[in-house]
């Protein structure tokens, strides 16, 4: 039997083809041991791919900042939003557990700049970039260059970034906003959670297309 028509409208709807998850190891270097280090610190991504920041050493958070101040949380003077943050989340090496916090990324043209929120952490190494720009005066080596010598205020603490170009915002699961970046505000979609053994966690529209992927594979029989 041929595909249904609406079954492949649907599955175009809810998933990108060739979306990803893209893990971030927060708090750990690459051996595991504890670091004040995102990694990778650079995330190249595409519409759709989920991003989750699991939590593997110490106590962090992973919030958005924003090209002029990169180790402050974002206030989006637009929209009237908070940048995304996470809330503080420690591993816990002896249980097991392992906090996940994921965004979904939801527009390409413009970065999203994150830190953690947890003094000195920033100065100290975490900080990072969800698709930077390549252009001059604006790459991710010239916001590594600004940390040094930012504002590190702590968590809750905002600082005002006004959009160059457009308005556009996004909310986040749990009451966060999703607000960002170095002109227009792109939305990403956010969740957090704890997991055992670092499970991968999917939000409810990629949890809908494996369904529906099922379903139009049934009707292939």
């Amino acid at each position: 039997m041929k595909f249904s028509t609406a079954i492949v409208a649907a599955l175009a709807t809810v998933a990108p083809a060739f979306a990803k998850n893209i893990t971030v190891v927060v708090g750990a270097d690459a051996s595991g041991a504890p670091a004040l280090v995102f990694n990778p610190q650079v995330i190249q991504a595409d519409v759709g791919d989920f991003i989750n920041f699991e939590f593997r050493g110490g106590n962090h958070t992973v919030t958005q900042s924003s090209f002029a101040n990169p180790c402050t949380q974002q206030f989006n003077t637009v929209t009237q939003q908070n940048g995304f943050t996470s809330p503080f989340m420690p591993y816990n090496a002896a249980s097991g557990q392992i906090g996940v916090f994921t965004l979904e990324v939801t527009q390409t043209a413009n970065p999203i700049w994150f830190f953690c929120a947890r003094k000195p952490h920033c100065k100290g190494g975490m900080y990072g970039a969800i698709n930077p720009p390549t252009t001059p005066g604006r790459t991710f080596a010239d916001f590594a260059a600004a940390v040094p010598n930012a504002d590190e205020p702590g968590f809750g603490v905002t600082a005002p970034f006004t959009p160059t170009t457009g308005s556009a915002s996004g909310s986040a699961s749990g009451g966060a906003s999703s607000t960002s970046g170095a002109g227009s505000s792109p939305s990403a979609s956010s969740t957090s959670t704890t997991t055992p053994n670092g499970a991968s966690v999917l939000s409810a529209r990629s949890s809908v297309a494996v369904v529906l992927a099922g379903v139009a594979a049934s009707l292939l029989l």
